[in-house]
């Protein structure tokens, strides 16, 4: 996955695209993303990993400490580290 070939709106924008590409449909909300991923504490590549409760920020696990996420409206989305581990949760779908 490289860097999204269109500005995304929302980080939660983003990661509900980049799972309609493979057929999933999940809310358009971080924190409905968050409430509607089956929890996970080992993440694998795909999962989204959430900021926050209730979560604010959500972005694609792309192995340790790396994450794709589109960090501000505007921004092309791109492959990030994660910042913090405080309040951080992993789900999956």
């Amino acid at each position: 996955m490289g860097p999204h070939r269109r500005p995304a709106s929302t980080a939660p924008g983003f990661t509900s695209y980049v799972y309609r590409q493979v057929g999933k449909s999940i809310a358009r909300t971080a924190e409905g993303q968050r409430a509607g991923a089956t929890k996970v504490s080992n993440p694998q590549p795909g999962d989204l990993v959430f900021f926050g409760y209730p979560a604010y920020h959500v972005g694609i696990y792309a192995g340790p400490g790396m994450l794709y996420d589109a960090r501000r409206p505007g921004i092309l989305s791109g492959l990030h580290t994660i910042w913090t581990t405080n309040n951080v949760s992993y789900g999956r779908y």
